[in-house]
């Protein structure tokens, strides 16, 4: 089945669901927390018995006013259905959860189409633009919640290296953490899982520690792997990391501090050295192979004005840095800065504006690569140095269930050769929650 036909049957039986529950119930479909609302009590019966389902379509749209190959727009799609089972209170497992999310992803991209650059203008696109699994894991909770023990089919990027306001941009160069970093690595974000597991602690104070192994399948983002749940692998991720929450007293202004590093024992080819220990650029020889690749990186954020005590509305500045290996990653080092104003304007505590810059500088050793094999075969390839985003949104929460962000980006040297004009770009992200 075609990807919109498989969206034409989901959103037709949401649609009809909705308008047969909003005929039986007497809540206002627009002060709803789900568009849905509570399936004529069936939705509340099911939560009751440890059963919550959660299900979104988000869009995304962008178009280029300017820079780029071409002026043009693109859109793409997302449904998602999550399943979260709380086996405490179906079976009696004490602290226990299962958690299954199925994706579905449609469009097109206007960084492939018309930008050519490095991280997406719409972070909605990728992985495989298909029907996938997305999530199927075991949660269990010991020790009053002191240790956590999650396994399972999962994305990477669920619990490790996130900052939540920093997943309030359209733009693909960061979502929670660097996409330059998940491009070093060679792991995977969201809708994209691999199996494995990890640990996490709780000693107190608000300080955690997390430590993880995962089975690397480079292909897992592809549009044919979508269920192919198979165990192969060329390596294993290992990833740790450590973290503090702080203040989180009545009154206090919250702040989330965290460093963390990861070890990819794949196979990972060298960006200059060849097998003799010349540069690949200039002899045109096999790169020399790595037994794995590492990295690290650091990520802070801070909560600095709350307009009264109990308010949710205030400013919270945040900031991530990661640094890559010299012989593999495309990227040495990457970092973003930004800053959330929640509450706008009056009677507005929902809505937010979001800003954020971000910087990705290509590995020194990649671009003498580029260099030595543009001087042996002249045009053959582009010499990149960095790629930068500027990003401003405004989310605005029209209903409980509606939220709509109109956004700004600005892209520099797209691709990062300096070669395609720098891209002025108009945005519109939509989520419906059903």
């Amino acid at each position: 089945m075609q990807a919109r036909d498989r969206y034409g049957w989901m959103l037709l039986a949401l649609a009809l669901s909705s308008s047969a529950i909003a005929q039986q119930s007497t809540t206002d479909v627009w002060g709803r927390s789900r568009l849905t609302g509570d399936w004529n009590g069936a939705r509340t019966r099911l939560e009751k018995a440890g059963i919550r389902i959660n299900a979104h379509y988000t869009t995304e749209s962008a178009a280029n006013t300017s820079g780029g190959l071409r002026q043009t727009g693109r859109y793409t799609q997302q449904l998602d259905l999550e399943t979260l089972i709380d086996l405490q209170q179906l079976l009696g497992i004490h602290d226990a959860r299962v958690q299954f999310t199925l994706t579905d992803r449609a469009g097109r991209s206007l960084s492939a189409d018309a930008l050519h650059n490095q991280f997406s203008v719409q972070e909605l696109y990728g992985a495989g633009q298909n029907f996938r699994l997305a999530e199927l894991n075991y949660r269990q909770e010991f020790m009053d919640h002191v240790l956590t023990i999650q396994a399972g089919w999962s994305p990477l990027g669920d619990d490790l290296a996130r900052l939540p306001n920093f997943c309030k941009f359209q733009n693909g160069v960061i979502c929670g953490h660097i996409n330059a970093m998940t491009v070093n690595s060679g792991a995977h974000n969201f809708p994209t899982a691999q199996w494995g597991g990890q640990v996490k602690l709780r000693p107190g104070g608000g300080t955690w520690m997390t430590a993880g192994v995962y089975l690397n399948n480079p292909n897992a983002g592809d549009k044919d792997e979508g269920f192919n749940l198979g165990f192969k692998h060329d390596g294993k991720f290992i990833p740790v990391e450590a973290g503090i929450d702080t203040g989180q007293g009545e009154g206090e202004l919250p702040g989330r501090f965290i460093v963390g590093a990861y070890r990819n024992t794949a196979r990972t080819a060298d960006v200059l050295t060849d097998i003799n220990g010349n540069s690949a650029g200039l002899t045109g020889e096999p790169l020399l192979s790595h037994n794995g690749r590492s990295g690290g990186y650091l990520m802070a954020s801070q909560k600095i004005f709350r307009e009264s005590p109990a308010s949710s509305r205030g400013l919270s500045l945040g900031g991530v840095y990661i640094r890559g290996d010299r012989d593999t990653s495309r990227f040495s080092s990457a970092w973003a800065a930004g800053a959330v104003y929640q509450g706008t304007f009056r009677g507005r505590d929902d809505d937010f504006v979001s800003i954020m810059y971000a910087h990705a500088r290509t590995n020194p050793r990649l671009t003498q690569y580029q260099r030595d094999r543009d001087f042996s075969v002249p045009g053959a390839v582009d010499i990149q140095t960095f790629e930068a985003i500027s990003e401003i949104d405004y989310g605005a929460r029209l209903t409980p269930w509606l939220i709509v962000r109109p956004n700004l980006q600005y892209v520099e040297r797209p691709g990062g050769a300096g070669k395609i004009p720098d891209a002025f770009v108009i945005g519109l992200y939509t989520q419906v929650t059903f």
